[in-house]
């Protein structure tokens, strides 16, 4: 869960240092990245253990990780695409 929300939040922060460092030429990369650390934190909030809630939470953790997996690897081919043009 942790490494999870670390994650989220990087990917919260990359457009940020993004910006600071001047690459951003094309914010769609940029955009990919952050709705992707947005569901990292999400899928860290899903695997959070309460006592009264079914078990069923567990695949909400997967299914928001997988699609934050595919999100962060869009993303971060359309960042390097357009700073290698």
């Amino acid at each position: 869960m942790v490494d999870l929300m670390w994650l989220g939040l990087v990917l919260l922060i990359a457009p940020v240092l993004g910006a600071y460092a001047k690459i951003i030429k094309d914010k769609r990369g940029f955009i990919w990245l952050t709705g992707a650390g947005a569901l990292y934190l999400l899928a860290a909030a899903f695997s959070v253990e309460i006592s009264w809630i079914p078990s069923g939470l567990e695949y909400g953790n997967m299914i928001f990780s997988i699609i934050a997996l595919i999100m962060s690897f869009i993303g971060a081919l359309m960042v390097a695409s357009s700073v290698f043009k």
